[in-house]
């Protein structure tokens, strides 16, 4: 019962953010006097920019969930620096990995700490396009570059997708097997079924079976 309160009570604040952004989750906690002394000033610092501390926790919480400058500075392994597909594509999901939350790690302000930031505010994507929007708009530029990657990939190695499949179909897979396992990656450093391998493994394995079954040799003309 106490589960179901709280889902109709996120379902309830969620209808309010059609009119306009308020702060959600972790970011309705956001205090403006801590923010201003890890720069060594005042709450009046905040307030003076953004009028008030409800409005300062809107603004973060917008800027973290909008995450499309992070994306854009993802850089994927060249494919010429390698010497079979494989090869390649077992480096971008390495980068990837090593790109999300880290278990245990120490806050820091990068796509992956950001990532997990949103997750606290995800439930509330459920009910509200206000939340949904840009989170969706990135997972769309995430598919995008994924998708600038492959194509370069298969022309290099000699690669082409099958009949019943496309970049898109496995770009979109990729994307959600990364977003998947940085769950993980939340939770611990291990493979959480093998403790002898890392939680990266889950990421590369799997990611290798997507592509060994979607990528074959280029057929002559």
């Amino acid at each position: 019962m106490g589960g179901l309160v709280v889902l109709e009570q996120i379902q309830k604040d969620s209808q309010l953010l059609g009119d306009k952004p308020i702060a959600v989750g972790p970011f309705a906690r956001l205090d403006a006097e801590d923010v201003a002394a890890h720069d060594g000033k005042t709450r009046g610092a905040i307030t003076n920019l953004f009028g008030s501390q409800a409005a300062f926790q809107a603004e973060t919480m917008a800027l973290a969930l909008d995450a499309s400058e992070w994306v854009a500075r993802i850089k994927f392994p060249v494919p010429a620096d390698f010497e079979d597909a494989n090869a390649w594509f077992d480096a971008l999901l390495a980068g990837e990995s090593a790109r999300g939350p880290a278990h245990g790690a120490k806050p820091v302000v990068n796509d992956g700490f950001l990532w997990a930031l949103w997750l606290g505010a995800l439930p509330y994507g459920i009910w509200s396009e206000e939340v949904a929007k840009p989170s969706m708009a990135e997972y769309v530029q995430t598919v995008g570059r994924l998708e600038e990657a492959i194509t370069g990939a298969l022309e290099h190695f000699g690669l082409a997708m099958r009949e019943d499949t496309s970049v898109n179909d496995l770009a979109c897979a990729v994307a959600s097997l990364i977003e998947g396992v940085w769950l993980n990656q939340c939770l611990t450093k291990r493979h959480p079924c093998d403790r002898s391998e890392p939680v990266s493994t889950l990421l590369r394995r799997g990611g290798l079976m997507l592509w060994r079954g979607a990528a074959v040799k280029r057929r002559a003309r």
